[in-house]
């Protein structure tokens, strides 16, 4: 196994505050976002991108995209978090694809392209965590070992850590090795203790239910489009309203809050996920978001106690917010750095 010192250079330079991120994969920098999304990457993706679907459990369609490279040898699966699309994905996909990698994307049931199970298409659900699982299992079998690559690594965001995860629990040796960025091991309650906020989605969900569809969850609605000064999510603004310009555009993709029932399910799956992770054998790196007020960090440390995470704890992006892979280049450069040359070892 070849070792690779491109991950504690990435941190290295960040963490001493260096006003030039080093950039040796020659990833796409703030200043080229406007240019890139106005003609490169409609015209990457019409010609690289094929799209379908398959029929998940219960008969949910789950919307994918692949886009195979001449010889499908290296290729990462993408895994989104909870409101995406793989459309939304588009620059990352540019920036792994001319490291040489094929790559498969697919939409969780209930959001972006994929088929919705309430009749209010905005309210996020799931009725049960380990559907998501399943689904990307199925997407596995069915798609991704058709074409046979020789390697195939696992990037996964927030929600999409979690079910990665709990997939790798099951299935470790499906994935030569695999990254979570700013995984969803446990959401982030404000202050509110767990069996509180357990308590509260329990009786919102049963209560509720009694009338109809699940119900949103405490604070929660319909899609909402926050300008950039009010986002928690993101410290560059040309990528975030290149994914809000997105949302408007595909307004099929749009998500709201989540159901009573899908926090339920969320703080379950985090628990389970944290609770199981020593069965994972996969090689691994989590990559966490210094500065992440979506999810429980301290759930992330917890996790690597048990996973075998490498370095034996998370990597810290300092001062980077939840959405790494649309962040600043100051959080991004580093986590991408960091993501490629450890996929390069293996």
């Amino acid at each position: 196994m070849k070792v690779n010192c491109l991950p504690l250079l990435a941190l290295t330079l960040f963490s001493a505050g260096a006003l030039a991120v080093d950039n040796p994969y020659q990833l796409t920098m703030e200043a080229e976002v406007p240019s890139l999304h106005q003609q490169t990457l409609p015209d990457f993706w019409r010609d690289h991108a094929v799209e379908g679907e398959f029929k998940g459990k219960g008969g949910v369609s789950i919307r994918y995209a692949a886009l195979r490279q001449a010889k499908v040898d290296r290729a990462i699966l993408i895994v989104n978090g909870r409101v995406e699309s793989y459309l939304k994905y588009q620059e990352l996909a540019w920036d792994l694809w001319r490291q040489g990698y094929s790559l498969y994307l697919i939409d969780h049931r209930g959001q972006g392209l994929s088929g919705r199970m309430l009749a209010d298409p905005e309210r996020g659900y799931v009725a049960d965590f380990d559907d998501y699982v399943l689904d990307l299992k199925q997407f596995h079998d069915e798609v991704i070992v058709a074409d046979q690559p020789a390697k195939l690594f696992l990037l996964a965001h927030s929600m999409g850590g979690a079910i990665s995860a709990r997939y790798l629990e099951r299935w470790p040796d499906d994935i030569k090795a695999a990254v979570l960025s700013s995984p969803m091991l446990g959401i982030n309650l404000g202050g509110l203790p767990k069996w509180l906020a357990k308590g509260l989605a329990v009786t919102m969900d049963t209560v509720g239910s009694w009338w109809g569809e699940p119900p949103y969850g405490p604070g929660q609605g319909g899609y909402v489009s926050h300008d950039f000064a009010d986002n928690g999510l993101s410290h560059s603004e040309p990528r975030y309203q290149a994914f809000r310009q997105l949302y408007e555009q595909q307004p099929q993709i749009k998500l709201g809050g989540v159901t009573a029932h899908w926090i339920r399910e969320g703080i379950k799956a985090g628990d389970a996920a944290i609770a199981e992770a020593d069965r994972i054998k996969t090689p691994l790196l989590l990559i966490q978001a210094g500065d992440d007020g979506i999810v429980d960090n301290l759930a992330q440390d917890e996790f690597c106690t048990r996973a075998r995470c490498e370095g034996g704890k998370p990597l810290r992006i300092e001062g980077g917010w939840h959405e790494l892979f649309i962040e600043a280049d100051t959080q991004r450069l580093p986590a991408l750095t960091a993501t490629l040359a450890f996929f390069a070892r293996f």
